[in-house]
């Protein structure tokens, strides 16, 4: 089944259906996922195209990361401070992934996003 271009019944080309912000997301995180699962070096992880993908698209994805990092630790400790500005983690913590992802918990629940 093609999913671009699409045509309707009068043979008209119509747009591919629109990707929402999640999806978006997802799928940015699942090829930044896949291509540097294998990777120690946090330069090359954090300059992945689409880690620098998710980061542009802003504000709208932090709670879809806040939700990853209700899990476990995650290393969106490392794209939050770029989206948000903020950085809760205090400087004995950095480094760790698991305070970090405590830090940014804590920041959330005080700014009423979890």
């Amino acid at each position: 089944m093609p999913t671009t271009p699409i045509q309707n019944l009068t043979g008209a080309t119509l747009p591919p259906p629109m990707e929402s912000v999640e999806a978006r997301f997802r799928r940015l995180e699942a090829e930044w996922n896949s291509d540097t699962a294998y990777l120690s070096n946090v330069t090359k992880i954090v300059g992945h195209p689409a880690f620098r993908a998710i980061i542009a698209l802003g504000n709208e994805v932090v709670p879809f990361m806040l939700r990853d990092m209700e899990s476990g630790p995650s290393l969106w400790v490392w794209a939050l401070p770029k989206i948000t500005g903020a950085n809760p983690v205090s400087p004995k913590d950095a480094g760790n992934i698991g305070k970090m992802t405590e830090a940014w918990l804590e920041w959330a629940r005080a700014k009423g996003l979890r």
